[in-house]
């Protein structure tokens, strides 16, 4: 734990012993279903806590130097959305440690998603829910343009990332995806759908604490505009039909 609290140091984070205790039990659970099915290819604390728990911790440090707000995370009136959460990444880290966020995760993986909801359970964690559903589904669903924030990981590529998340957010929402070395080719590639999202170019904020794991460029997109109805596309073509000009 020596290590996990000078990361968390490094990142003006403050954790509490049951918050600790949390994380042990979030460690051991990802261990324990990942023998069962195909949950993470991580094994073993350090490989869990420095790719998982503190990968995580950086979305909230991100967030903060964006808004110039510390805890924003725990604001009333914030709805956030964690989009292909997978293991409950970076959702239920961030969650143990802003325990009022309004959160919720989404995977199109029921085996994925059951687990979650097991965490959930297990941690006892409170305005928290998670959705087997698909990202083009969620789309064009009643909950189309009503996040705050929504997270991301490595989800996909940056033009059909955009489709699938930017029609999620309201106005002057964001959309927060964390890639590893800069994506300077997608960037590039996502300017033009961007665009017809009704969303500003890409800001980027790098961050490289603790500086013994990979650095991480995170993605930042600020919708200015409504999306137009036709986005997101049906199952399927984001990805195998990306709109790049």
């Amino acid at each position: 734990m020596q290590i996990l609290n000078k990361s968390l140091n490094d990142l003006n984070i403050h954790i509490t012993e049951e918050e600790k205790d949390k994380l042990k039990i979030f460690f051991e659970e990802i261990s324990y279903a990942s023998k069962q099915f195909n949950l993470t290819g991580l094994s073993g604390w350090e490989d869990i806590r420095d790719t998982l728990f503190i990968r995580s911790f950086r979305y909230s440090s991100v967030i903060d130097k964006f808004f110039n707000k510390d805890q924003y995370l725990e604001l009333k009136n914030i709805k956030i959305l964690d989009l292909g959460t997978g293991a409950g990444i970076p959702s239920i880290p961030l969650k143990i440690l802003y325990p009022n966020m309004d959160i919720k995760l989404v995977d199109s993986s029921k085996k994925k998603c059951l687990f979650v909801e097991s965490i959930i359970k297990k941690l006892n964690l409170k305005n928290i829910s998670i959705e087997n559903t698909r990202a083009e589904l969620l789309g064009v669903s009643t909950e189309r343009e009503s996040y705050d924030i929504v997270l991301t990981r490595a989800l996909a590529k940056l033009p059909t990332l955009a489709e699938l998340t930017i029609p999620l957010i309201k106005k002057n929402g964001i959309v927060v995806t964390a890639k590893g070395l800069l994506p300077s080719e997608e960037l590039k590639d996502s300017e033009y759908i961007l665009n017809l999202l009704g969303s500003s170019k890409s800001q980027i904020i790098k961050i490289i604490k603790p500086n013994y794991i990979s650095e991480d460029n995170f993605i930042i997109w600020v919708k200015n505009k409504k999306t137009h109805k036709k986005f997101p596309r049906r199952n399927g073509v984001p990805k195998k039909d990306p709109i790049i000009k």
